[in-house]
């Protein structure tokens, strides 16, 4: 009993791990299946160019940048509004 107890998590980790397995041999047709359809999938896509995604990553961080000073400048002008109607 002392050794199961010590070894529980051990136990435990294996079982999980036997039922992993045969639920992978068990539906191993559909999970092909499905891999095979994401790789078809994949190769649809429309991928950007280095370029494109450059100019991307660059106008979302300005666009944060700005609505960031957009709504620091808000709440800065509500938060003096509020101070001096609540005095």
């Amino acid at each position: 009993m002392d050794f199961i107890l010590g070894n529980l998590r051990t136990i435990i980790l294996i079982a999980l791990a036997v039922v992993i397995l045969v639920l992978i041999i068990k539906n191993y047709q559909k999970i092909k299946s499905f891999l095979l359809e994401v790789k078809l999938e994949l190769s649809k896509v429309a991928w950007s160019t280095r370029k494109e995604l450059m100019a991307s990553t660059v106008l979302v961080i300005t666009v944060t940048g700005i609505m960031t000073i957009f709504i620091g400048m808000v709440d800065l002008g509500l938060s003096r509004f509020l101070s001096v109607v609540f005095k």
